[in-house]
């Protein structure tokens, strides 16, 4: 998934607050595979399908997904009503990516966040970028 896409900074605010408040959160698939000492850059990508891992122990967070399209949401394994923050312009019937992806954001550098700003992230193949804009 590559693009720029921008959120409300209520509605993430609000996903960071479920995120910090659950009890217990959940990995990605690719945490997963790191927590159970997986290499994910070697070349040997024979990984198997279910790494030995447990589901939970990640850091308060959002996940950046597109499988419907473009939204961020809390990875607390107990979330209220399914709560997402979809980007502007890329509501559940836009499809962005040839791929469904699911990105871990660390909620520590959203810290500045306020619940006027808006969080932009700047996705390319190799990373995401985050800033705010915020309103005067």
């Amino acid at each position: 998934m590559q693009g720029r896409f921008e959120f409300e900074g209520s509605e993430v605010f609000a996903l960071l607050e479920e995120s910090h408040a659950a009890r217990e959160r959940l990995l990605t698939e690719a945490q997963r595979y790191v927590a159970a000492g997986i290499n994910l850059h070697a070349q040997d990508d024979t990984w198997d399908e279910d790494p030995d891992h447990p589901e939970t122990g990640a850091p308060p967070g959002l996940w950046l997904m597109n499988d419907c399209g473009v939204y961020l949401q809390s990875n607390a394994k107990q979330r209220k009503d399914a709560r997402v923050a979809y980007a502007r312009g890329y509501r559940a019937d836009v499809q962005v990516g040839d791929e469904p992806c699911c990105e871990f954001i660390d909620a520590t550098p959203l810290q500045q966040l306020r619940p006027d700003d808006a969080l932009v992230i700047t996705a390319s193949e190799d990373k995401l970028r985050l800033s705010l804009i915020r309103q005067p």
